[in-house]
């Protein structure tokens, strides 16, 4: 039986106002304009509906009327789920509520749907406002955008709903939609109320005009075209809640350190960049700088940076002109803005370095008095000694001031003895730091960055692409955009041009056992690291590389003619620049790409060389288990003989073990390897024992997977095939 409007009407009554109600009550709410013996008439005949709708549930009795037990609807589990999962609540259509619907004549109806309407928007605005809060908590800027715009649409004359979109839209990289937000807020606040935007609001839409983000280029649907790579903060949320935690505590904890480190290409930059971003957006004050070479750069280069951004800064006025004066001998400008200053002090040597310390310090203290100030130091391993000595200053100096020190450090570029390492030794060791570590992506963040990049809907659109990709970069940040844009480049990705969806071209169909090479960025970001090595580093990582597979500290001894301590040392010192890692006792390269970049590095010769060198050093080691090493260095290096010999000593290995196909293979390299007709029909016929053994007519065929090194398969590519 279907229910009228009444019938629905006492349905959801009952249902968002759970437990009995007297039977007058009720009544008065839907018929209370109708005589009392006919509002209960009404009321009889509308239960008699809702039982044969509902069934059970429905409870009525002479005194009172409930639903037992409660009946679900979205509204109820709307307001459960606003409590726990705000983010689940925020999918209900909560703004649909009783849309359209008003039975008639029933006011006191339509007053109680009227504030149970409004108790679900203000409950619906504060999910909204709880989902921003927590997409920016972890940084997800996209989501934060799009709930913001809701809530917007809820509230659009709230002027935190304005705000938060106009913020979530400038950290996207958007300025352009942040700014039409807040100029949309202001005509719809001045159509409606005539007032203006209150200064908070204001002062947004200036540091947001002054704070030109660039966007990557890219055009999209030409051939060969790569679309704006920029990807989102993804796997990051761990390290924005500890750099939150460290701002959120500089009122009442005074100055902060903040310490992110990781290696080459993992998103310091971008943590950094897109967290100044945000709290610069709220009223910071921002001041950057970015470490040189030592030897080629200037001293106190970083602070020179900070100072260039500290003159527009407000508070700069309040400072003492002697210590202005101070600060102007790094940076003219500062003279240039104050031409009255006092000339600095003729102290001696150690007094004037301690003036100068004083008045940078004295500097950020100004600025800081003001508002809270975020000093950003990047690169922190190319940092002179000076600088070093200046920051560490500053750590001490600065106490109770609202300042966070936000220094980037890349592991691996830095040597233990440099300044830069005895400084965040020190800091280490201070209460007020707080170290974040970055780690490479997860294949879950690889496959987030697929789809939010790719603009694909499906959760699980692009899985073995994804896989594919966290394969060869390791997720590594950097390297994952790189081979993005190189598959753009080549041909093998196109992006439609109406909704930039990500799709494979028919290029990427044609030969699908073929596989791609990596970027040359990539490459050379790696080969740019390893020349920076002293040269015993680079030469035992040339022979870990050559080697192939985990390497003995004793055979690099015997290969580099060191002891097998300053092996250890100079491999030790490989493992924290993260080119070597060390696992049970062997060294290997950190990464296949890492082995593919030196081997490509080293000519012809010298791959031979080292091959040879590896055979002689294990064959010197008399480990049966190491003959198909041997074998392997040794064909490698043109010794046939040598490579004959220890292949058949494998191949004896691997029969014992019943691997009949290792087995094949090393008899396949015997006869390869042989040097007469004799040696050559001796191995084919301990071949062919092999497969008869087996019980094969032939090694079965397998398909080898592209190595990580060698690039991405065209079969990797499960994205959507373009259409001609």
């Amino acid at each position: 039986m279907q229910l009228g409007a009444k019938g629905l009407a006492l349905l959801g009554y009952l249902a968002l106002e759970p437990g009995p109600h007297a039977r007058e009550e009720v009544a008065a709410l839907l018929w209370g304009e109708s005589p009392s013996s006919a509002a209960r008439a009404s009321l009889r005949q509308a239960l008699r509906q809702l039982r044969a709708a509902v069934g059970p549930h429905v409870r009525a009795d002479r005194f009172g009327v409930e639903l037992s037990p409660a009946v679900a609807c979205d509204a109820a589990e709307f307001l459960r789920a606003a409590a726990d999962d705000p983010e689940r609540a925020a999918t209900f259509p909560v703004p649909r509520f009783l849309a359209g619907f008003c039975p008639r004549h029933a006011p006191a109806f339509d007053e109680w749907a009227e504030a149970m309407r409004a108790h679900l928007l203000h409950r619906y605005r504060e999910t909204l406002q709880a989902c921003v809060r927590q997409c920016v908590a972890g940084s997800r800027w996209r989501d934060a955008a799009t709930y913001a715009d809701r809530l917007v649409e809820c509230d659009p004359l709230s002027e935190e709903a304005a705000r938060l979109a106009a913020e979530a839209y400038h950290m996207v990289g958007e300025r352009g939609e942040a700014l039409r937000r807040l100029t949309g807020f202001a005509q719809r606040l001045g159509e409606a109320t005539g007032a203006q935007p209150g200064p908070a609001l204001r002062e947004l839409a200036e540091r947001i005009t002054a704070n030109r983000v660039s966007r990557p280029e890219g055009r999209v649907g030409e051939e060969g075209a790569i679309p704006p790579m920029d990807p989102p903060l993804v796997g990051r949320a761990a390290e924005w809640q500890a750099l939150l935690s460290a701002w959120r505590a500089l009122p009442t904890g005074g100055t902060r350190v903040v310490l992110i480190e990781g290696e080459a290409g993992l998103g310091k930059t971008r943590l950094s960049r897109d967290f100044v971003q945000w709290i610069g957006a709220r009223g910071a004050t921002v001041l950057r700088g970015s470490a040189l070479d030592p030897v080629t750069g200037i001293p106190y280069g970083p602070i020179v940076d900070v100072l260039g951004y500290a003159m527009e800064a407000p508070g700069l006025a309040g400072v003492a002109p002697e210590w202005l004066a101070e600060a102007a001998r790094l940076h003219s400008g500062v003279r240039a803005r104050f031409p009255g200053l006092p000339r600095a002090s003729d102290a001696a040597e150690a007094d004037r370095r301690w003036r100068l310390f004083e008045g940078i310090a004295q500097v950020l203290l100004g600025l800081a008095a003001e508002r809270p100030t975020a000093v950003v130091v990047e690169d922190l391993q190319l940092a002179d000694p000076a600088t070093c000595a200046l920051l560490g200053f500053l750590v001490r100096r600065l106490g109770d001031a609202p300042v966070l020190l936000l220094l980037t450090l890349t592991l691996g570029e830095v040597d233990r003895v440099a300044p830069a390492a005895r400084l965040c030794g020190a800091l280490r060791r201070e209460p007020r730091t707080s170290v974040v570590t970055l780690t490479p992506l997860d294949e879950a963040d690889v496959a987030v960055l697929v789809r939010e990049l790719g603009h694909l809907d499906e959760p699980h659109a692009g899985r073995r692409f994804a896989a594919r990709v966290h394969g060869i970069t390791d997720g590594n940040p950097f390297h994952v955009v790189e081979l993005f844009k190189t598959l753009f480049a080549e041909g093998l990705l196109e992006a439609d041009p109406a909704t930039g969806r990500w799709q494979a071209t028919a290029q990427a169909g044609a030969d699908p056992t073929g596989t791609m090479p990596l970027p040359a960025t990539v490459r050379d970001a790696i080969a740019a690291r390893c020349a920076r090595l002293p040269y015993e580093l680079r030469d035992l990582l040339a022979a870990v590389a050559v080697a192939g597979t985990g390497t003995r500290p004793e055979v690099l001894s015997r290969l580099c003619g060191m002891s097998r301590l300053r092996v250890a040392a100079l491999a030790d010192a490989l493992v924290d620049r993260r080119l070597l890692v060390a696992e049970g006792g062997l060294y290997a390269c950190a990464h296949p790409v890492i082995v593919e970049v030196v081997r490509t590095q080293l000519s012809a010769a010298r791959r031979r060389e080292i091959h040879r060198a590896l055979a002689i050093a294990l064959r010197e080691l008399e480990s049966p288990e190491l003959a198909g090493e041997v074998a392997r260095h040794a064909a490698r290096a043109g010794e046939r003989g040598q490579a004959h010999t220890f292949a058949l000593h494998a191949a004896d290995a691997a029969i014992e073990r019943a691997a009949y196909e290792e087995a094949a293979a090393w008899l396949d390299l015997a006869t390869r390897m042989a040097d007469t007709p004799a040696e050559t029909a001796s191995a084919e016929r301990r071949r062919r024992a092999v497969l008869s053994a087996a019980g094969w007519v032939e090694v079965p065929a397998l398909r080898r997977p592209g190595t990580p090194a060698r690039g991405i398969a065209r079969q990797d590519l499960d994205l959507e095939v373009q259409r001609s």
